[in-house]
């Protein structure tokens, strides 16, 4: 299975305060503890406190948060094979 990247994705993060995200496709969840992204290379998710997200550019698909960053995952995207073995395992 060949990754195919849609567009360039970079996570910059200054002191756990601040956030900048490119890549960013779209806003899937989001509070004051938790935001959790879509992006080219999978969910992402970041947890802390007081997380304040600022507006998503759409057209340059970025986004930038404030707060205190503690923890931040990606769930990688999976192809169609994991789609087969999860009806496997029902």
């Amino acid at each position: 299975m060949t990754d195919k990247i849609l567009s360039e994705h970079t996570v910059f993060i200054e002191n756990r305060r601040t956030m900048k995200i490119t890549g960013v496709v779209q806003v899937v969840a989001y509070d004051e503890f938790k935001l959790i992204l879509k992006t080219d290379y999978g969910k992402m998710t970041v947890s802390g406190r007081n997380l304040v997200a600022g507006q998503m550019n759409t057209d340059s698909r970025t986004m930038e948060l404030s707060g205190d960053i503690n923890y931040l995952q990606y769930q990688a995207n999976h192809g169609r094979s994991e789609k087969g073995l999860a009806k496997l395992l029902r």
